[in-house]
């Protein structure tokens, strides 16, 4: 997730790592990044198990575009994502980038973070401030410009970055009310009361943007994966299939494919609800 290519070249790149235990993880191993010159990964354990794992390599602007929100910890922010099982986190310091994996947690903490924040401090605050000033900046322009939906969806991107999901959800619903045929308003909509977990609301978004563009698969796509998740069966059915008929490629269409086979083959067609099995087997019903 955080490797990135660089020209330089270092004889010893496990030494941007630290080889030796932070608090309560113990140290297991570091190796050289192989798909960068310059960059280490380095994974430690605590005693229950779970593991942090560390990588570092050279920054270029652009890697951190879609990495979550920021975060505070220790006086320092970092983008933080979450993840099954644990945490995604990650910052940049001068030239160099940073990714944490932290598993078990819901948020930044530990040893492992405190370490490699203060080996390499975090300037993640840059692009916070850069950010609050484009929200200026577009409130501003809002004002002059009422009717333009795309200063709206601007806004709603930008209070998305800083976590504001309470005024990214105000502003995409202002955009669509400026221009109902903004595709890319419903679907970064759906996929934002996807993540907040408003299924009913993500799937209406999603139908919106589907019907908008239904020769585009990425709408298709997120609506049966939401659809998949909340096992509502013939919504992920359909929307699956349109979106291996729209001409989805590569891992996607290989995820959708299976799903949708399993789907076909019966997947949620019958569910047991709490309790059910119960009365089913008690003779007196």
């Amino acid at each position: 997730m955080w490797l990135v290519a660089s020209g330089c070249s270092d004889p010893q790149p496990t030494s941007m790592c630290i080889t030796g235990d932070l608090g309560r993880y113990r140290f297991e191993h570091a190796r050289a990044l192989q798909a960068a010159r310059l960059g280490c990964e380095a994974v430690y354990a605590d005693p229950k198990g779970r593991r942090a794992r560390v990588r570092v390599s050279a920054y270029r602007p652009g890697v951190f575009a879609d990495a979550g929100v920021p975060a505070e910890f220790e006086k320092q922010m970092v983008f933080a994502t979450p993840a099954d099982g644990g945490v995604h986190l990650g910052w940049y310091s001068d030239e160099v980038a940073v990714g944490l994996d932290l598993e078990g947690s819901d948020r930044p903490e530990g040893p492992v973070l405190r370490a490699y924040l203060h080996r390499y401090p975090s300037r993640v605050i840059d692009a916070v401030q850069a950010t609050r000033r484009d929200v200026e900046l577009l409130r501003r322009s809002s004002r002059k410009t009422p009717g333009d939906a795309g200063v709206h969806l601007e806004l709603a991107r930008n209070y998305r970055k800083l976590g504001n999901t309470i005024m990214a959800t105000h502003e995409y619903h202002i955009a669509v009310e400026k221009d109902r045929s903004c595709y890319r308003c419903y679907l970064e909509m759906g996929t934002l009361y996807r993540d907040l977990r408003r299924w009913d609301l993500s799937i209406r978004a999603l139908r919106k943007a589907a019907a908008l563009r239904p020769g585009k698969p990425e709408a298709w796509l997120i609506l049966g994966d939401v659809s998949f998740h909340v096992h509502n069966r013939l919504e992920a059915i359909h929307g699956y299939t349109r979106a291996l008929q729209a001409g989805l490629e590569g891992e996607d269409r290989k995820r959708a494919s299976q799903r949708l086979a399993e789907l076909e083959d019966g997947k949620f067609m019958i569910e047991i609800f709490p309790g059910a099995q119960k009365k089913t087997d008690d003779p007196s019903n």
